[in-house]
């Protein structure tokens, strides 16, 4: 664990720095990562490795927490649209740039980027902002409000793991990904995360009412829509009860945000039409000719397919929005680093060794930003797109051939509980 905090540790104290040495520093931190959980969940260990986890997990983030934000400035569209809120501003009805904002301009509002645009955050992100931005627009506020979740994330990992196994608990708590984009870069993820993964905890429980899970889920989904994803295999099984649940919860905290009428979804047509980053298998589709929107259409057909096929064959929830969620990223146009915190907590529970090294290869998408931030343009090289998608999605694909997708959990489990003792005292 040494290795890895000095190394997260020298990123964000060393300067905005990408991609050197900003790269060199994940690529030994990640490899200190991996090899930090094998010698930790050895049997000899595991019995007493708990508390261990949690606290150099925490050690990990307070190292980064005090530290501006240098890779992404998400945080500060946060922070503008909870400070125009608490100013009587509806958040969906003028961009950052507008003219009849301009008195409301912080010291930080040129942080902000894409102030053109008006905010793509849903309402139960909004709200949030706001009563942040009440107490204080600053950073520190909002990163503690985020890494509050993301600690909680991890308790709900540990529960569904059923205290069984301490690898779930330690593959996220010590997750470079994690403590990089939450911790330092402060994005809000983890806040849709978490009920998200409370509706997992409760869909399987037939004593709670089905809409319970169901209300979860869709908070989940106002705080970005990823978990709607799942609402077919919701639907099948947990009901309508569930189903009308998580549709509900996110339409009615839209409800104080409709005075911005059609502005009310600019910000996310603008982004559904016009962004474009680290895209991987969407590259590939959007060589097929004709419409140029095909790409985008064949994606979601795909993700359809995908969830209605989860719901049919009543998939377990986590494992629906394991490859629901998942398989919208990776034929995505767009795959920010910091989406990959929607699907690794499952890629824990599951110990799928595709998706937990996709969160290490994932970073490599920053290795643009100098050159962004110099001229305006990002460049995304073929090789790097294939270094970055390739490898995960190649074992990805051979662990499915191999039947070892569902398999990794189980086998941490055995080694945890000391059932595979001289396999896992070999390698530690």
């Amino acid at each position: 664990m040494a290795v890895e905090a000095a190394a997260l540790w020298g990123m964000t104290w060393g300067g905005s720095g990408t991609p050197w040495p900003a790269i060199p520093l994940w690529i030994v931190a990640f490899a200190a990562y991996l090899g930090a959980v094998r010698y930790a969940a050895a049997p000899r260990r595991a019995g007493s490795i708990r508390r261990q986890a949690w606290t150099a997990g925490i050690a990990l983030r307070a190292g980064v927490f005090l530290a501006a934000p240098a890779l992404s400035e998400d945080i500060y569209r946060y922070m503008w649209d909870g400070w125009v809120q608490s100013n009587g501003v509806n958040p969906y009805a003028h961009p950052p740039s507008a003219s009849a904002l301009e008195e409301l301009r912080t010291a930080w509002w040129p942080l902000i980027n894409h102030a053109d645009v008006s905010t793509i955050y849903p309402p139960g992100a909004q709200i949030v902002f706001a009563l942040l931005a009440s107490v204080g627009p600053a950073w520190w506020i909002f990163k503690l409000a985020w890494l509050a979740a993301d600690l909680l994330v991890a308790r709900l990992i540990d529960r569904l793991s059923s205290g069984r196994s301490v690898l779930p608990l330690l593959l996220y708590l010590w997750s470079p990904l994690v403590v990089i984009e939450v911790a330092w870069s402060g994005h809000l993820d983890p806040l849709g995360v978490a009920p998200m993964l409370g509706a997992v905890a409760l869909a399987g429980s037939a004593a709670l009412p089905a809409w319970r899970s169901g209300a979860l889920l869709g908070l989940g989904a106002a705080l970005k829509f990823a978990p709607l994803a799942a609402l077919p295999a919701l639907f099948r099984l947990r009901g309508a009860g569930a189903l009308a649940a998580a549709v509900l919860v996110p339409v009615l905290l839209y409800v104080p945000y409709m005075g911005a009428g059609p502005a009310l979804f600019d910000g996310l047509r603008t982004y559904a039409d016009l962004w474009a980053f680290n895209g991987g298998l969407y590259r590939v589709l959007e060589r097929l000719p004709g419409h140029p929107d095909l790409a985008k259409w064949i994606g979601a057909s795909i993700v359809g397919a995908i969830a209605l096929g989860a719901a049919l064959r009543r998939w377990p929830l986590e494992r629906v929005l394991l490859w629901t969620i998942g398989s919208a990223l990776v034929l995505s146009p767009t795959l920010h680093p910091w989406y990959l915190l929607w699907v690794l907590p499952f890629a824990c529970l599951s110990a799928n060794r595709g998706w937990l090294l996709f969160s290490g290869t994932v970073f490599l998408a920053y290795a643009g930003r100098d050159a962004y931030l110099a001229t305006g343009a990002w460049p995304e090289p073929v090789w790097l797109v294939w270094l970055i998608h390739g490898p995960p999605l190649a074992l990805l694909a051979w662990d499915g051939w191999r039947g070892r997708g569902s398999q990794g959990l189980a086998r941490g489990e055995r080694v945890a509980r000391g059932e595979e003792g001289r396999e896992g005292q070999d390698g530690g």
